[in-house]
């Protein structure tokens, strides 16, 4: 049983608290109002750092040298953004399926099989703030799940006005550069820990087109 559980979340055996550190691609929203771009990021373990909401993901992007402030990084936070195919996925079936999905970390929630840890990370997935927007044909590069990382660091780190409303659905105050980082179709890979994707050049043309 311990075993489903854990392949029902995309993993093959329990993770390992220290994965390695990898290099990806994501993007800088900057919060003085230069041009957003792609840029090179390393990831850290999160058994290694400061404590915050993307445990589950085991390592995130390492952001202290960009907002430079130890609270920065401390009350770092994030929120999911789904960007599918237009006419992909019709509003009932992702109703339907956000529903399976509470409905399997109840579960796991509720079973008894996992430790303090565990349930921590599985009321992180749970409570993820989560955008979802449709594309045009012409943007299908751009399809795919990303995190969007900024801190609530309001004391030290200036608002960030320049971040487009369709990726907070107007619901989130930045602070800081905004970044955003894409996770692989798969999501975790067989050790459990999150898998990225580099972000392709054609996701700052869409930056532009859907805040027009």
């Amino acid at each position: 049983m311990f075993a489903s559980i854990w392949s029902s979340l995309g993993w093959t055996k329990e993770p390992s608290p220290t994965p390695p550190p990898v290099t990806i691609t994501g993007v800088r929203i900057p919060a003085d109002g230069s041009p957003a771009h792609l840029l090179s990021l390393t990831t850290i373990s999160t058994a290694s750092t400061a404590k915050a909401t993307d445990e589950f993901l085991f390592h995130v992007p390492d952001l202290r040298q960009y907002w430079n402030t130890e609270q920065g990084w401390k009350r770092r936070d994030l929120h999911r953004l789904d960007i599918q195919q237009q006419h992909s996925l019709q509003q009932e079936d992702y109703l339907q399926q956000q529903l399976q999905l509470w409905k399997k970390f109840y579960y796991q929630l509720r079973s008894g099989v996992l430790n303090s840890e565990q349930q921590r990370h599985v009321r992180q997935q749970l409570f993820l703030p989560q955008e979802r927007h449709l594309l045009q044909q012409h943007h299908l590069s751009c399809v795919g799940t990303y995190y969007v990382y900024a801190s609530f660091d309001v004391d030290d780190l200036p608002n960030n006005s320049f971040v487009p409303a369709w990726i907070s659905g107007g619901n989130h105050g930045y602070n800081g550069d905004v970044f955003l980082v894409k996770i692989a179709p798969h999501e975790f890979g067989e050790n459990g820990w999150a898998t990225y994707k580099d972000i392709g050049p054609d996701f700052l043309d869409l930056l532009i087109e859907k805040a027009l």
